[in-house]
């Protein structure tokens, strides 16, 4: 049986896509946003923003390509799962899990249990915590990676960021973290890799709004083998409010073979501070 119903349908413009010539990880954030409204609508739900959403990225997707979101909500009724397909609606390129903090009707099209595809998998399951960073800067293992006002026309229509825009900024940070980290895009093309998102995620603490002046601070969380996982927070510039959480693990990719690779010794010592 098919899962839930079908909430999303398009293509990937050339002007999605990253360096890569593939779909940017904010594009994929754009569907799955859509995707939530339309399922509270067709399900007669009161429309609610989500407070936490877990995203894993299983295949890319190039320019070019056909995407088609299904969802469908847990028994829980607080929780609605995305899966994003390309091609023909039969390679699983996403899937995304978003919580709310309030208990919706139940749905018609509902699940009993989050599909293994979109279960979390280097990253918790549970809301990120705010974190000191002040700490984090005095260490010098974090950076302000981003500083920028939120336009209006990256808002909905209640003057909110838009989902995307939420994550277009971890985007524009990310140079600056690596900067700061001691790596830069002509060292990764020196060794003919790239970085992959696997997963991501974000949580909610506040609403970003129209006009706001937000900074990013951006730090190093973990260092395996084959991924590293680091965290942004955003915040409002002049109240110091924190707005959102991110988390982001990571790989490195052969740009000609398309497959991950054991992260370089260079760039493990680089990241990990040895």
């Amino acid at each position: 049986m098919s899962f839930g119903i079908i909430t999303h349908k398009s293509f990937v413009n050339s002007w999605e896509c990253d360096e890569n010539v593939h779909l940017n990880v904010q594009f994929y954030w754009k569907r799955f946003g859509q995707a939530a409204q339309i399922f509270q609508q067709a399900e007669g739900l009161t429309p609610q923003r989500w407070t936490n959403r877990h995203v894993r990225y299983h295949a890319e997707l190039a320019m070019s390509a056909n995407t088609m979101v299904r969802s469908a909500s847990l028994a829980n009724n607080k929780t609605i799962v995305h899966l994003l397909y390309g091609a023909g609606g039969d390679v699983l390129s996403a899937t995304a899990v978003d919580d709310y903090s309030s208990t919706f009707e139940k749905t018609n099209s509902h699940v009993e249990a989050v599909p293994s595809a979109a279960l979390p998998r280097s990253l918790k399951k549970e809301p990120l915590d705010i974190v000191d960073t002040n700490a984090i800067l005095e260490s010098h293992n974090g950076v302000r990676s981003h500083l920028s006002v939120i336009a209006r026309n990256e808002c909905d229509e209640d003057g909110v960021l838009l989902d995307e825009n939420h994550i277009s900024r971890f985007s524009d940070a990310a140079g600056h973290f690596w900067h700061h980290m001691g790596i830069d895009r002509a060292w990764m093309q020196d060794q003919n890799l790239g970085s992959v998102a696997v997963e991501m995620k974000a949580t909610r603490h506040a609403l970003p709004e129209a006009d706001m002046i937000t900074e990013i601070i951006s730090w190093i969380d973990q260092v395996s083998e084959k991924t590293f996982s680091f965290r942004h927070q955003v915040q409002d510039r002049i109240s110091g409010t924190v707005l959102y959480s991110g988390a982001v693990t990571a790989l490195m990719m052969d740009m000609t073979e398309r497959k991950a690779v054991v992260l370089p010794d260079g760039f493990r010592a680089k990241v990990s501070g040895n």
